[in-house]
């Protein structure tokens, strides 16, 4: 069996509000208020039985990168990609000018707390969404001042959905800087999804994480936002993969029946728009239909995410299965747990 090199585009850090404050720029740094909004007051950790997330809690910085060091030593991952546990819930601030001086704090602090600890662990920033001109000039300093590789964008929480030129400032800026946009699946302020009416985690978890990032894909497909920015790297994390050919048929379907009125943009089908993409999709080696979904979309589109140290969490046999995966040729699973990567991020 053939052992590749790993690259790991999904983990975590746990970034502590009282950290980020210190980066807080007057007059913001006298606001004694939560620098990002709540949600309901669902208990993730299930009263501290997940050993992982109960192991990490409260950690400063240096010590969340000693624990990384360790174990990309322990199991052979090259690098990793790590994204805020919390920090991209700013974009939900209504109050714009807090929610930009958040931001630069945030993206401070990852960079000096945890990327200049470390030549193998990459923080990616947030950007505040609802002020388009603001958030580019932040997407820039963040990549020309702080070294940052991506930002993480949240699909709740925004004025209007992902495709819309509303936002065309910010992949600009993106586009230009080479910088990648990480959509990734939150259930947090989840309500607008439709989450009301059930009644525990697992149901508003299993169900927002999916629906919040389908809801942006289906614009940013739809509204050609890669026909628009075809340069523009874009990645969908942390929901699985399998749901792309359903997805895409089902597109390609009103495509074929309304696109020339209602997707002008899109010369090809859905499909294959997303196979001539910069778009990048996280994998779940235990997904069913994953073997057929990377032959129906092409195995250049797909990542290795271990989602540590999160409580939901199946590192290190997320890791194994798909080393071992039996469907999945050599090929396959290099560009999958380091090729495609390593090109998207430009490690």
């Amino acid at each position: 069996m053939a052992h590749f090199p790993v690259i790991d585009t999904d983990g975590h850090v746990l970034e502590r509000q009282s950290d980020i404050r210190k980066y807080l720029e007057p007059p913001w740094n006298k606001r004694p208020t939560p620098l990002w909004p709540g949600d309901q007051p669902w208990d993730n950790d299930m009263m501290d039985s997940f050993e992982m997330a109960r192991q990490w809690k409260g950690l400063s910085a240096a010590e969340q990168v000693g624990r990384w060091h360790a174990i990309m030593d322990e199991h052979g991952i090259e690098k990793a990609i790590c994204f805020p546990t919390g920090s991209g819930n700013i974009a939900k601030n209504q109050e714009v000018p807090y929610q930009i001086a958040v931001a630069r704090a945030s993206n401070t602090h990852f960079s000096k707390e945890y990327n200049d600890r470390s030549d193998r662990l990459f923080c990616v920033g947030c950007l505040p969404m609802r002020a388009p001109a603001a958030a580019a000039a932040e997407l820039s300093r963040g990549v020309k001042e702080l070294g940052l590789k991506g930002f993480e964008v949240l699909p709740t929480g925004l004025p209007l959905a992902l495709g819309d030129t509303f936002y065309d400032p910010i992949y600009a800026e993106a586009e230009k800087l080479g910088a990648v946009l990480g959509i990734h699946g939150t259930r947090n302020t989840s309500r607008e999804l439709g989450t009301s009416g059930l009644a525990t985690f697992s149901e508003v978890h299993s169900y927002a994480f999916p629906v919040g990032i389908l809801l942006q894909f289906t614009s940013i497909v739809c509204q050609g936002l890669t026909i628009r920015f075809p340069n523009l790297k874009l990645a969908f994390l942390e929901i699985g993969a399998t749901w792309l050919p359903y997805y895409l048929d089902r597109l390609d379907e009103h495509w074929e029946k309304r696109g020339e009125y209602e997707m002008p943009l899109l010369k090809n089908k859905p499909s294959d728009v997303v196979r001539q993409s910069k778009m990048y999709f996280s994998v779940e080696p235990g997904e069913s239909q994953l073997a057929a979904t990377v032959d129906y979309v092409g195995a250049e589109h797909f990542l290795y995410a271990s989602d540590i140290p999160h409580w939901d969490n199946e590192f290190p046999e997320n890791l194994t299965d798909l080393r071992d995966h039996q469907d999945l040729s050599d090929d396959a699973k290099k560009k999958i747990l380091y090729d495609n990567a390593k090109e998207l991020f430009a490690l």
